[in-house]
């Protein structure tokens, strides 16, 4: 299904002797209304809500305001709800759009009933898309709870494969992290990429964990709505994204622990050079001290009249400098 025109409300018969047919407005429009299920999709501009606004309020009466606001408002966590007769759902899909984020999650709002299936989605959804093409080859859903059934199943699929993909990610940061003395840049590349992958893991998440609930409410609210079979499908699907759920808290701790590893390396790596430091200032203070002592331009200072003093004073740093080592080895900090 495709969102080349913004004007354009497309969707399927679902059911009777004209299922999967593709119609356009108006023809969508008066599906609606028919004893056939119908499905209809809407492209919504945020910039123009009232366009979709006007087209429920033409096409499918009997929606409440609040139904129609949770349909077009700004507010996209997953939820459902009971509305009248007809159920309100409010799903998540991972943006695989070109140029986007994954855990940029796009919303796709649900309004089902006994005859009718509105979907709206600001941008486009493959999972939308692959459902579409389904009902299109006469394999799509004929009730409104397979049809959830089949929508859940899309988007956890396409989130199960962003989730493999991080894992794999994560594995290779680990092997990364795992190689004895990684060197700073190395090491700051890792810390980077721990980080973009963590976040990318809280931001699916966050509208996961929800999504698992929505689905269970869904279940739960409409008994009526949605048969037995499909219920326990859904249930299915549920169990899905709790899994995921489940493994995203999992990768970030996994995450969370490379994170911890690189900040000891580096750490390490800190200490190990500020003790350089020390020792080699331990070594080089007490003869800073004498070179100063004697660099002093007042008389008095022994050897100063002696062609031999220069030698001698050597003499003397080189013995200071042995004995500085020889102490420290005995002391075990060299």
């Amino acid at each position: 299904m495709t969102h080349g025109n913004s004007d354009l409300y497309h969707g399927f018969v679902l059911s009777g002797d004209r299922k999967g047919t593709e119609l356009i407005d108006p023809a969508l429009g008066e599906a609606l209304e028919g004893p056939e299920l119908a499905w209809a999709h809407l492209p919504f501009d945020p910039e123009q809500p009232q366009n979709a606004l006007a087209w429920l309020e033409a096409h499918v009466p009997g929606l409440d305001q609040p139904t129609r606001r949770a349909l077009t408002g700004e507010t996209t966590r997953p939820r459902a709800l009971a509305s009248g007769q007809g159920l309100l759902v409010i799903l998540r899909g991972v943006n695989l759009n070109p140029g986007q984020l994954p855990q940029d999650m796009v919303s796709c709002r649900l309004y089902l009933d006994a005859r009718r299936i509105v979907s709206l989605s600001r941008r486009p959804l493959r999972s939308v898309a692959s459902l579409a093409d389904k009902t299109r080859a006469q394999r799509g859903p004929e009730t409104p709870g397979a049809f959830l059934h089949d929508l859940g199943e899309e988007l956890i699929l396409r989130i199960e494969d962003v989730l493999e993909r991080l894992e794999d990610d994560t594995d290779l940061l680990e092997d990364r992290v795992a190689e004895p003395r990684i060197d700073g840049a190395t090491a700051t590349q890792a810390r980077n990429e721990a980080a973009r992958l963590r976040r990318m893991v809280l931001g699916l998440r966050r509208h996961i964990a929800p999504q698992r609930d929505a689905l269970f409410a869904a279940v739960a609210q409409m008994p009526d709505l949605i048969g037995k079979s499909d219920r326990r499908r859904l249930l299915e699907v549920q169990e899905r994204h709790q899994r995921a759920v489940e493994e995203l808290d999992t990768l970030a701790g996994r995450l969370t622990l490379v994170r911890d590893e690189i900040k000891a390396e580096q750490d390490d790596r800190t200490n190990r050079n500020l003790y350089l430091l020390s020792v080699v200032s331990a070594l080089f203070l007490p003869l800073g001290f004498l070179t100063g002592l004697l660099g002093v331009n007042v008389g008095g200072i022994p050897g100063s009249d002696s062609p031999l003093g220069f030698a001698i004073f050597c003499v003397i740093l080189t013995g200071v400098f042995v004995v500085q080592v020889l102490v420290l080895r005995s002391l075990r900090r060299l």
